[in-house]
């Protein structure tokens, strides 16, 4: 028989929880969503029964190439519904997968199921879980909501999944969500951005912004730019937390180092609405009308096609290069059409993510030590300086 996508919640859960938040499990982020890759089903039952240590295939269903890992590694303990050290481990984490062999349910929190990226995420877990024989609870937490995070990981705890794989970016409700799972006992692999208590899976922000740095670097110097006539512009969103300013800061950082006493601008956006980051990103510009050559670095693409947009509308594009990060078809369709100043964004490989939380989650219910951060592969994207 074939396994089925979980995400509905019994009526009697969905009386506990707002409207909301039932439509959600029913529906992540950096991850494309389920909507893309066909409705899911409906499970019958509020529960599902977690899987039984070694409740896998000892034969080996794919393998996926991780970018390392960290030097801890952690096992779950469920007697104290915690992750602890673990000190017997091999020196490499392998995402190696295995075909589920009886019921083993994995939460599934999705950052939303809207943005390019996070669709991609979203199919590549739905699909891989499939393949895996792996059933999913599913919920949407709807970025950049900072409610329904909550809601939705309540939900996904009612169906009683073994591990969760957590895509929350509200850097502010981190703690709240995750202590829902804790609670309820259950193990997270939390995305992107650290969190205490669970084991990390992202492609490391600071590498994020080290290769955002690089390409405006690469490019300047292909341009003849110097110090002296150019200007960085750092463009951060502190919503998203520390973590995830390290790919704008990381990326400043390597501009100046690259380029001592270059003139810097940095400026905080707190919306995520196209338009208005524009406006913003118009505003910077207005405040320094001399700025000749002019470098940005931003936190995703989302922000770098507003940026870009802004100096377009100025008639600064062509003086200007701007980098971003999720390796969206948008900036890179309109690097292809050229008169932009976007110069490259960087590729989470997120159609692979589903490669890496199916084993993971496999691996942690099983008892078998993990990695306490695993990092995923990136690369800039095109591979080469766009020329004008």
């Amino acid at each position: 028989m074939s396994k089925k996508l979980v995400t509905a919640v019994a009526t009697t859960a969905c009386l506990m929880l707002s409207t909301v938040a039932c439509s959600a499990s029913s529906s992540s982020t950096s991850s494309p969503g389920p909507s893309a890759s066909g409705t899911p089903g409906s499970n019958s039952s509020a529960t599902a029964p977690a899987a039984a240590a070694g409740g896998f295939d000892s034969n080996v269903l794919s393998t996926a190439p991780s970018n390392g890992n960290s030097a801890d590694w952690v096992s779950w303990d469920k007697g104290s519904c915690s992750f602890v050290p673990a000190t017997d481990h091999p020196a490499t984490w392998s995402a190696a997968t295995r075909k589920s062999t009886q019921t083993f349910l994995v939460g599934f929190g999705a950052q939303d199921t809207t943005n390019e990226v996070n669709i991609t995420m979203n199919k590549s877990m739905t699909s891989f879980a499939q393949t895996a024989g792996v059933d999913l609870a599913f919920a949407d937490y709807k970025f950049p909501s900072t409610s329904e995070p909550v809601s939705a990981a309540r939900s996904i705890v009612v169906r009683n999944p073994s591990v969760v794989v957590s895509n929350n970016q509200v850097d502010a409700l981190l703690s709240s969500v995750n202590n829902i799972y804790a609670k309820a006992c259950m193990p997270v692999v939390q995305v992107v951005t650290a969190s205490k208590g669970t084991v990390l899976f992202g492609p490391g922000n600071g590498a994020m912004g080290d290769l955002e740095g690089k390409r405006l670097v690469e490019f300047a110097k292909s341009k003849n730019w110097t110090a002296n006539d150019t200007t960085l512009i750092t463009t951060y969103y502190p919503t998203g937390g520390p973590e995830v300013a390290l790919r704008a800061s990381n990326c400043a950082a390597a501009v100046t180092a690259a380029f001592p006493g270059v003139a810097s601008v940095s400026h905080d956006t707190a919306s995520t609405t196209a338009l208005e980051l524009q406006n913003n990103f118009t505003d910077v510009l207005t405040a320094h009308p001399d700025a000749k050559h002019i470098l940005v670095c931003t936190v995703a693409d989302l922000w770098a096609l507003a940026d870009a947009n802004a100096l377009k509308l100025a008639g600064r594009q062509m003086d200007a290069a701007v980098t971003g990060v999720n390796g969206g078809s948008a900036v890179l369709d309109a690097i292809k059409a050229g008169n932009t100043a976007l110069v490259g964004s960087v590729d989470l490989g997120a159609d692979k993510w589903g490669q890496y939380w199916i084993p993971l989650a496999e691996d942690i219910a099983s008892g078998k030590p993990v990695p306490a951060q695993v990092y995923a592969p990136i690369a800039m994207l095109p591979a080469q300086i766009p020329t004008r």
